[in-house]
């Protein structure tokens, strides 16, 4: 073996190179045990003339594919001492790792041996000839048969040898990882033998190709889990990673996105990779297998075993993790403790809970350094985990570059609504809002409560978190509100104009399609329309309100009792809501007290006096509007007392009567549909101004 190949066999770099020499080596061995059972040692000559097919032709590969690894039949007892040693001395190598589960020298060699044997076909079509010459029904692979009879003549004196074949193969940790696996009926000796899930690849330093999992490598810096990463708990576990221990750590916590946000921080903080896997506990036969070909495949490439249980599984934890041979770290993340598989491993658990606010401010101002002075803002506005803060701070940075313009907060919204998977559901509607404070004519107090509502927001972090008012209190950010008054006086409106002030969507609920007569349901609904407005970090519109949040009863049948517990139920979820919610309703009076007590601001949207209407007419006709000069909005404000949503309304009747007609917009187009208003509320209409035409 020339000094080339010794080079290239000292260097990580020629971990292909590498495997492929030592597959040469093993073929080669192969080669000169069939041919001379055969008699066709003669075909390994270099001198032999090119048989044109059939084993001849097989054998003759192998010896030209050897050569050109600077392999020599001739030179066979020198390179394969140098080749053993450096085997031993190459612990970076794919069967470095396999070796290491053999309880001596002697098994290591051997396991070597079978692996590399059974990845023959996967390595070179040449390869693959040469079995399936060599098997009775022509497969290109290798059977346990042709193993015992290659080995057996490489070590004739070696009587134990097929009871440390039959024992390696079902026996030991090799067996139970299924690293090396057989195939097939009958006798063990005369089945398949075949590689274990990625094996083949890792040996090529190719990343695995399994349908179920695939390699992640960690977050090496995750802008805003400095402080967690700190933490005595996560220490530990870094430090187990990183030293390869025998444990299982288990990442524990109700949000499965901050759980695995977590975990490849932790992975790259040790600098591991880890091969990621969904684990279908409902089916726990299919779950043990997957279970034991990612162990399998991240043991065969240096990577950590990562089991995901994912988020709402009920069924029981899958079996066989205490029969599985495991003596490295295995990362778990699940929802709670009883969703974990059992190991006979020692457990470190880490609870995954949502960034604080402090350290979502330092994240923001870490990605983002242009909008570092508004970071505490973009905290409170968005409760966004460090890899989707990163999305966005990409999405930023190419959108800068490309309009070479500096970017504000109403960039960060425009990606968050671009990223955000929006998880629609019926009864929720998706509004991104246009309204602005100046489109509300409220009395001065009301509005004076909107705009202090949305700087409690903004200074949440200041209040709660640098001044320590939080106090553990779970719901401390959220804020809940409450807007009542008279139809059409603009409660939605202003829950618009809230949401376009802070920078987030508008999430407008319909009380009716989440009320069920059946028993559990509207719990359902209404637990999936509040995950889906935090998901979406959206202002969330309970619209007329009373229908879910009316007043308890003290009736005793069946009925009343599932509907207190609907209501008690909303109690509490509203009480942990961390978003941004409002409830409207007709009259204050008919929602129950222990929602009243719970609201941080009640705002009430009175009726318009004359003036408010005078300016909502003003407010709601384009200033394009071809207005005819007869047209006295003064007059429509005096005379009729209706709402805001009726003005809205009535202009625009107004203008499309006015097209109708081909003309300009008349004060009796307007009074024809100030008429129509009071007809579809069941008013009584007051009458016309005298003179006045309308119609």
């Amino acid at each position: 073996m020339n000094d080339r190949v010794s080079s290239q066999l000292a260097s990580q770099q020629g971990l292909r190179t590498r495997t492929r020499l030592a597959a040469a080596a093993v073929a080669l061995r192969l080669a000169q045990t069939v041919a001379a059972r055969e008699g066709l040692l003669a075909q390994l000559d270099p001198a032999a003339e090119a048989a044109s097919g059939g084993l001849p032709a097989a054998l003759q590969f192998v010896r030209r594919h050897a050569a050109a690894q600077g392999l020599a039949l001739s030179e066979i007892t020198q390179w394969r001492a140098q080749l053993a040693e450096l085997q031993r001395a190459d612990l970076e190598h794919p069967l470095a790792r396999l070796r290491a589960l053999a309880a001596n020298a002697d098994e290591a060699a051997l396991i070597s041996d079978l692996s590399l044997l059974a990845c023959l076909p996967e390595l070179h079509e040449g390869y693959a000839s040469l079995l399936r010459e060599l098997h009775p029904s022509g497969q290109p692979y290798a059977s346990v048969t042709l193993a015992l009879s290659w080995l057996e003549a490489e070590n004739p004196a070696d009587a134990g040898l097929r009871d440390r074949l039959d024992s390696l193969l079902h026996d030991t940790p090799l067996a139970s990882l299924g690293l090396l696996r057989l195939e097939g009926d009958g006798p063990w000796h005369g089945r398949l033998l075949r590689p274990g899930p990625a094996l083949c690849e890792a040996l090529l330093g190719n990343p695995p190709r399994l349908a179920q999992a695939e390699l992640l490598p960690g977050f090496r810096e995750v802008p805003g889990l400095q402080d967690w990463l700190a933490q005595p708990d996560s220490q530990r576990a870094i430090a187990a990673l990183a030293r390869g221990e025998a444990c299982v750590i288990a990442l524990l916590g109700s949000n499965e996105a901050m759980r695995h946000t977590r975990a490849r921080a932790l992975l790259g903080a040790a600098r591991v990779a880890a091969l990621y896997g969904r684990l279908p506990i409902q089916v726990p036969e299919q779950a043990e297998a997957q279970l034991r070909d990612q162990c399998c495949a991240a043991l065969a490439h240096a990577a950590v075993p990562w089991l995901a249980l994912g988020d709402g599984e009920d069924s029981a934890p899958p079996p066989g993790g205490k029969r599985l041979y495991w003596r490295l770290p295995l990362l778990l993340d699940a929802r709670a403790e009883q969703a974990l598989p059992s190991f006979a491993l020692p457990l470190l658990t880490l609870r995954v809970e949502a960034l604080p606010a402090t350290a979502r401010r330092a994240m923001w101002a870490s990605l983002l350094p242009n909008l570092a002075n508004r970071a505490g803002l973009l905290a409170a506005r968005y409760p966004l985990e460090p890899d989707e803060a990163r999305g966005i701070a990409d999405d930023l940075a190419l959108r800068q570059r490309i309009e070479a313009r500096a970017l504000d907060l109403d960039d960060v919204a425009d990606s968050l609504r671009a990223r955000v998977a929006w998880r629609n559901r019926p009864g929720v509607q998706r509004v991104q809002p246009q309204a602005a404070w100046q489109s509300l004519l409220l009395p001065s107090q009301g509005l004076a409560q909107l705009e202090q509502a949305v700087r409690r927001v903004h200074q949440q972090i200041t209040v709660l978190d640098d001044w320590g008012f939080a106090q553990g209190r779970a719901g401390r950010r959220g804020l809940k509100l409450l807007f009542h008054g008279p139809p059409g006086t603009g409660k939605t409106l202003a829950a618009e104009a809230m949401a376009k002030a802070l920078g987030i969507d508008l999430l407008v609920v319909d009380i009716a399609s989440l009320v069920s007569k059946w028993i559990g349901e509207t719990e359902k609904n209404l637990a999936a329309v509040f995950e889906v407005a935090e998901h979406a970090r959206a202002l969330l519109l309970f619209d007329e309100a009373d229908a879910l949040f009316g007043r308890r009863s003290e009736g005793g049948d069946a009925h009343d009792r599932y509907a207190n517990l609907e209501t008690a139920y909303l109690l509490q979820r509203l009480e942990r809501f961390e978003g941004v919610a409002v409830l409207t309703t007709n009259l204050r009076a008919n929602l129950d007290a222990a929602f009243t007590r719970r609201f941080d601001h009640i705002v009430e949207f009175p009726e318009p006096d004359l003036a408010t209407r005078l300016q909502l007419w003003r407010l709601h006709l384009p200033a394009d509007a071809p207005l005819a000069a007869d047209v006295d909005l003064a007059e429509l404000a005096d005379w009729y007392a209706i709402s805001g949503a009726q003005i809205r309304n009535a202009t625009l009747a107004a203008a499309f009567l006015a097209a109708a007609d081909a003309g300009q917009i008349a004060q009796r187009h307007f009074l024809a549909a100030i008429a129509r208003e009071f007809e579809k509320a069941g008013r009584a209409h007051p009458g016309f101004p005298a003179g006045r035409q309308h119609g």
